[in-house]
């Protein structure tokens, strides 16, 4: 073997990188099982724990300290489906976009355009705006009227006169329209992405899907998902306050932490960090401080009774109160106690994020509340917006005016365009522009308030609070600050906000529970360790010595696997665990390619030391023809997939590569390693010694009996397909489904029933929704159509709410619509998890998983082709391939109905469909390179016997990798849990076929298509 030292080298190297990476997610597990230690039980105190370790130390590899916020964001990432949470799909109105920017046109031919291309993106690839220019063309000339997209009432407003001029032509205004309706949706995006903030999840993840208005955001471990919901698709809230200065409300803040001291329970001493000096030294100043300067500014009156006589009573107060001070021991105030001098500005104070809750309910308590003096009466504390610029844990409240009505006297509508820019000093800042209106309420605001500050908020966040230097006349004003100039395009987007109404609806949502979570992390785990262990009882069994060596490199494979995923930092989903296991079963193919190989040296007399090296060297092409098509499904299932099936892809594409490694290289170093000392090695054992060693089946004689078989199996199969179809699942149909555990068992018909009379529209017109079983007898998957193409929030929380009225008489507890909807750890029962599929997003899912399957099929025949050189060798793979694929098909739509689990077409059976067609040419492709070994070697035998000759060769390998993967494929199917069981049943199915066909359809097509039944010919 050459290379030897290099193999070693990388080896290590890899394994040492699998190990630093994978030490993250040891470290986290450490920290988050000390959390659940100190929580006992009490989410808060855990939630606490974890946000109080964000900046300490969890991990000291050599040099290089790693704080438990560093390894949390390496560690390896769960996947929904096991760590609960939300996976949204939204889409920024488009159409919206357009009704706004014409001012809501009433033009007939302009809305007559817009509701034809609404109706035509239910079904089309292309964008709304393309197919909206389409149906604008058509419905001029239809109406015979010569309307143009420049003109006043449709897009010649003064908004757009800058852009739009009357001599424009529609092209023209096409494109302009493009390019504001791309801004729009950045801007939702940029909205979105602050809103995301809010939600304390760990590791969020929102992306733009490009070429779209679609934004994908990934909320793992979010606990109310109908908050979720509402946040999301609300339309964003800008809001311009005046503030008051910090000096104004140091007297209130005193008074507030006299007042909390009477009405909250006293601590132990220690304190919960067991210090409190520094807290008693600030309590100590802070007390005198808020006494005095509300003296100084004849405020002590509207105080405190205590505060009444500051100088008389200082003191006392100190020495006797200081020890306990809720307010100050979480906020530290604005000021600078070295000078004794206030901080100037709206900042009243600093808080860790981690006591911002706490500080909130501490100042909105009534009995604070009425310590407010009368022209404070309507103080609103808003916390400015969180951003990683400096790490900083802390953030600054800021002391907001609003009113009665707490309704901002300037809004985000005024703000008709926002850039960013620079400004006098060349630091980035933003330039804002507003309407006649809005120009003269901020003419206004700006001339009562020089030298004061006014806040800019979105969404109950202050994102800057400039001073006003003098009185804005025309609209157009500069706030700058401390950012970036990323930071600057970002704000300058958010105030432009304001300008288009561009509601993000959702069309794609799936929401599992945490506790649903932790059930399918034991039922993957469970499935992985037992697949495991009956492959290697199963290798040790089969080969002796040699299946010992596969199973020490079946091990590290799996650390490379592991290791791998997090380096990437990959998404581990349960159909990533199904691809992990499934590697296991494909890993041992090379092993047992190898092994077959030096069998039959072996059989042939050679030594041992030279039947490894042949056996080695003669199995490296099938090998790696039969790997790569694999590989290349699995890159095209990457491709076109999306969410869980890109997990199941990534992790296949890593087995298979670190697999290779482990069996060609790993191996082979083990046994250099064993042959230098001498060591005994076996490839069999006594009752496997001659399995197939002197097979004979005339395969080619019985190829017709096989090819009618199989049609009648395909033509059963069509005819279910035309009478009964396919359970297209809400993937490729559209629609909602809803997965219910009760706290008994149930009666699917009595709920269907139920549900009929709740699910009525507007017209009387009942909608029986699809109630079946899912796992055991209490749990149920309701799938329903209801309103699926109506828009916006109410029509969510219409059908969630009858849902909600629906199932609740078939509980025995009383369960509120809290409890129902939202997650907790160990949720018993109520809405487990939930999906939704606009049907313009399955319309493209459907498309998508079509393209994949017959892109796979192409790049396929090529490969083979190119491989080959033969197309016969081609066909035959191409048309095992498509068998395989309608014989699952035809099952599934025979079963759907009848089996005791979900037979759905969904994206998880055409992940299942990718892996049988290469799991099916890994197979066929071992048999062809045999065949094609074979020819150059028997020219002088019949044709036909050589093909036979070849098939009964490969026999072996065949049912070996067949047998191991069908073992794990079984166990997962069995013990992996319900949400995989359809998916894993299309996978056990089509080993069964793939390698079914690959001995009686493949070869044998080949061989009929060969017009020259002749050794010689290839």
């Amino acid at each position: 073997m050459q290379n030897k030292g290099a193999i070693r080298l990388f080896a290590i190297l890899l394994a040492l990188v699998c190990l630093y990476q994978l030490s993250f997610t040891w470290a986290v597990r450490g920290v988050e099982n000390d959390a659940e230690a100190y929580a006992d039980g009490d989410s808060q105190l855990y939630f606490s724990y974890l946000d109080s370790m964000k900046s300490e130390t969890a991990l000291n590899i050599l040099v290089r300290e790693y704080t438990y916020a560093e390894c949390k964001s390496r560690e390896i990432n769960l996947g929904l489906d096991l760590k609960g949470g939300m996976n949204v799909m939204l889409e920024v109105g488009v159409q919206d976009i357009l009704k706004a920017l014409s001012k809501n046109s009433s033009n007939p031919v302009f809305n007559q355009a817009l509701a034809n291309a609404a109706e035509r993106q239910k079904s089309s690839q292309a964008d709304y705006i393309t197919l909206f220019y389409d149906e604008w063309k058509k419905a001029n000339t239809a109406q015979g009227t010569s309307y143009r997209l420049a003109d006043v009432d449709i897009f010649g407003n003064r908004d757009l006169k800058d852009k739009i001029t009357f001599e424009s032509t529609d092209d023209q205004v096409i494109e302009v329209i493009r390019e504001e309706a791309e801004g729009a949706i950045d801007r939702a995006f940029t909205v979105l992405r602050a809103r995301i903030d809010k939600f304390g999840v760990a590791q969020p993840n929102i992306q733009r899907l490009e070429g779209s208005g679609r934004i994908l955001v990934e909320l793992p471990g979010v606990k109310e998902p109908e908050r979720v919901k509402k946040l999301l698709q609300s339309t964003a809230n800008l809001e311009f306050y005046e503030t008051f200065e910090n000096i104004q409300v140091i007297p209130f803040l005193n008074s507030a932490n006299e007042r909390l001291r009477d009405i909250i329970e006293r601590p132990n001493a220690t304190g919960s960090d067991g210090d409190t000096s520094k807290t008693e030294e600030t309590a100590l100043d802070i007390e005198s401080i808020g006494v005095a300067e509300g003296t100084d500014s004849q405020e002590a009156d509207s105080t405190t009774e205590e505060s009444a006589d500051a100088e008389a009573e200082s003191d006392t107060s100190a020495s006797a109160q200081s020890d306990f001070n809720p307010l100050f021991e979480i906020l530290v105030p604005n000021y600078n106690f070295e000078t004794n001098v206030p901080g100037e500005g709206p900042v009243v104070g600093f808080v860790a994020i981690r006591d911002t809750a706490k500080v909130n309910n501490y100042l909105n308590r009534k009995q604070v509340r009425d310590l407010l003096p009368a022209e404070m009466r309507y103080v609103r504390f808003l916390w400015e917006a969180p951003n990683s610029k400096d790490g900083s844990n802390f953030l600054r409240l800021v002391a907001i005016k609003s009113n009665r009505e707490n309704v901002a006297e300037l809004q985000g509508d005024a703000v008709i365009d926002a850039v960013q820019d620079y400004d006098q000093m060349g630091k980035p800042s933003i330039t804002m522009r507003m309407s006649n209106q809005g120009a003269a309420i901020w003419a206004k605001m700006t001339r009562e308030n020089v030298d004061r500050s006014i806040a800019v908020v979105l969404d109950d966040y202050v994102y800057s609070f400039p001073t006003v230097n003098e009185e804005i006349k025309n609209g157009v004003s500069t706030i700058s600050g401390s950012f970036t100039v990323k930071e600057a395009k970002d704000l300058a987007n958010i105030l432009k906000a304001g300008k288009l109404p561009a509601p993000a609806r959702i069309i794609q949502a799936e929401v599992v529970g945490p506790s649903l979570g932790k059930e399918a992390i034991q039922a993957g785990l469970y499935s992985f360790l037992l697949a495991l262990l009956v492959v290697l009882l199963y290798m040790i069994f089969y080969y002796s010595t040699a299946g010992v060596v596969s199973n020490i490199a079946l091990l590290v494979n799996m650390f490379f696997v592991v290791g791998v995923l997090a380096s990437v930092q990959a998404v581990l989903t349960l159909p990533g665990i199904a691809g992990i296991v499934l590697t296991i079963g494909m890993a041992v193919d090379a092993n047992v390619l190898i092994y077959e190989r030096i069998r039959e040296e072996l059989r042939a007399g050679k030594g041992l030391k030279l039947a490894i090296s042949d056996g080695y060297k003669n199995a490296y092409s099938s090998i790696i023809d039969a790997n790569i098509t694999t590989l290349l499904t699995g890159i095209i299932l990457f491709t076109f997939g999306t969410g869980p099936i890109r997990g199941f892809a990534s992790t296949l594409i890593i087995g298979i590569l670190t697999s290779l490694f482990c069996a060609i290289f790993i191996t082979r170093l083990v046994y250099e390693r064993m042959l230098d000392r001498k060591r005994n090695i076996k490839f069999s054992t006594k009752l496997t010694e001659s399995v197939f060693s002197k097979a004979n089946v005339p395969f080619i004689a019985k190829r017709k009996t096989f090819y009618i078989i199989s049609s009648v199996i395909i033509l059963i199969g069509i005819g279910s397909l035309f009478t009964r179809g396919l359970n297209l699942g809400i993937d490729f149909s559209g629609g909602r489904s809803y997965q219910v555990r009760f706290d008994q068992e149930v009666n699917t018909a009595q709920i269907a029933n139920a549900l009929e009379n709740v699910f009525v529209d507007e017209n009387g017109l009942k909608q029986r929704p699809e109630v079946k079983t899912f796992g055991g007898a209490n749990q149920v998957r309701i799938t329903t159509k209801y309103k699926i193409e109506d828009k916006g929030m109410e029509v969510d929380e219409e059908v969630e709410g009858m849902l909600y009225n629906g199932v609740t008489p078939f509980f025995v507890a009383e369960i509120s619509r809290e409890d129902f909807f939202n997650d907790q750890e160990d949720k018993a029962f109520g809405l487990m998890s939930s999906f939704q599929v606009n049907p313009t997003i399955a319309d493209d899912i459907r498309t998508s998983a079509i393209w994949s399957i017959l892109f796979s099929l192409v790049v396929i025949f090529l490969y083979i082709l190119i491989r080959f050189r033969k197309w016969q060798f081609s066909l035959g793979a191409v048309i095992a391939v498509f068998h395989d694929v309608l014989i699952v098909l035809a099952l599934f739509s025979l079963f759907y109905g009848i089996m005791p689990f979900s037979l759905e077409i969904d994206q998880a059976f055409i992940a299942a469909i990718l892996t049988v067609i290469g799991y099916s040419l890994n197979d066929t492709v071992v048999v062809f390179d045999r065949i094609r070994e074979y020819l150059p070697e028997h020219k002088r035998r019949p044709y036909e016997e050589v093909i036979n000759y070849s098939l009964n060769s490969t026999l072996s390998r065949t049912l070996n990798t067949s047998l191991t993967t069908l073992f794990v494929l079984m166990v997962i199917f069995i013990f992996g849990g319900e949400t995989i069981r359809g998916f894993m049943f299309a996978l056990v199915v089509g080993v069964v076929v793939g390698t079914y066909s690959s001995v009686f359809i493949a070869a044998p097509i080949m061989y009929d298509t060969t017009k020259k039944k002749s050794a010689e010919l290839l």
